[in-house]
């Protein structure tokens, strides 16, 4: 299995037992950016379905509105811990997606690497961060660290299902084997 980690804070982002697709904007694919589409799960699953046939003993197919659900990423418990959604404005968020990636950039260099494949993403996303802002939720990393945030875009297919699509730069997260 891979886990995603940050770059900047260390935290584990996402795993790929969560499948990725590039994310698309007005047709295009924004070069180094995936999108993992989040959902709702029973918080405890309790009793595991064995494959009895409910409905030949006379059982229904009642579902029981009292059981908790949680977003699968973002649970604390069964995904990595996000914390929020955060309150902030679009022109903070600017100022913070400016330093995010400024900060990024610069650990790119430290290894040695160059950050031109980060920063066209970066540039890339901005036309979109501006059209979709009012449909994001801006999550903190575990562990809270001010560098870093995760995005939570409610489009369509999100609000259809009830949860948000979570938004990763690739050249931003270090990818670790287990």
């Amino acid at each position: 299995m891979l886990v995603y980690n940050d770059m900047l804070s260390g935290d584990q982002m996402l795993s790929d037992s969560y499948p990725t697709k590039p994310l698309v904007y007005n047709g295009e694919e924004i070069p180094g950016i995936m999108v993992a589409q989040s959902k709702m799960v029973p918080k405890d699953i309790g009793e595991v379905n064995t494959g009895a046939n409910a409905s030949a003993e006379g059982g229904g197919d009642e579902v029981d509105d009292s059981v908790e659900t949680v977003c699968d990423i973002k649970d604390a418990l069964i995904g990595f811990g996000y914390e929020g959604p955060n309150a902030i404005k679009a022109k903070d968020f600017g100022v913070l997606f400016k330093s995010y990636c400024i900060a990024v950039k610069n650990k790119i260099q430290e290894k040695g690497e160059k950050p031109g494949p980060f920063m066209k993403s970066a540039k890339a996303f901005a036309p979109f961060l501006k059209a979709e802002f009012k449909n994001f939720e801006i999550y903190s990393p575990k562990s809270f660290s001010p560098e870093t945030f995760i995005i939570g875009w409610w489009d369509d297919e999100a609000n259809t299902l009830g949860a948000p699509k979570f938004i990763y730069f690739k050249h931003a997260l270090i990818e670790e084997k287990y």
